[in-house]
């Protein structure tokens, strides 16, 4: 059971890659989410829903993943940065300006946790280690959604 976890949290095991496993589960996210977005499915109510589901599947699995390597959030999760990611790319316009922006602010907002997302992030198991995410792909998706309204 743990190894398939494993292999769910840490996105097939990109989080197993060396060097930065949440930018390359975020770059990861860039194409599962245009390939989505692009298929009959990929509407914004199936992908919310789609969303839902592995983030609920994300704080369960996660935890047990953490436990039973003894790391209260392990680097090679990163089921949490594609769920962000994926928030911070919802309903976007489909402009590689938009898209990389959204990567770079989610990015930014991961790796920095401003304010609540800091707070966040110390609750106990699956729960900071997903939530956080979430509100760094919700302040992105503000951001990059007032400016496509703005522009």
């Amino acid at each position: 059971m743990i190894p398939l976890l494993r292999a769910f949290t840490s996105v097939g095991f990109v989080g197993r890659i060396p060097g930065a496993p949440g930018t390359y589960g975020s770059l990861v996210t860039l194409v599962l989410a245009y390939l989505w977005s692009t298929s009959v499915t990929g509407n914004t109510f199936f992908t919310l829903a789609l969303i839902i589901v592995l983030t609920g599947l994300g704080i369960r699995a996660s935890s047990i993943v953490a436990n039973s390597i003894g790391v209260e959030d392990p680097g090679e999760i990163v089921i949490d940065e594609l769920v962000g990611q994926w928030i911070a790319l919802l309903a976007i316009p489909h402009f590689w300006g938009y898209w990389l922006a959204a990567f770079i602010l989610f990015r930014i907002f991961d790796i920095w946790k401003p304010w609540i997302i800091d707070r966040v992030q110390h609750l106990p198991g699956g729960w900071g280690i997903m939530l956080d995410d979430v509100l760094a792909g919700l302040l992105t998706l503000l951001l990059i959604q007032g400016t496509a309204a703005i522009l």
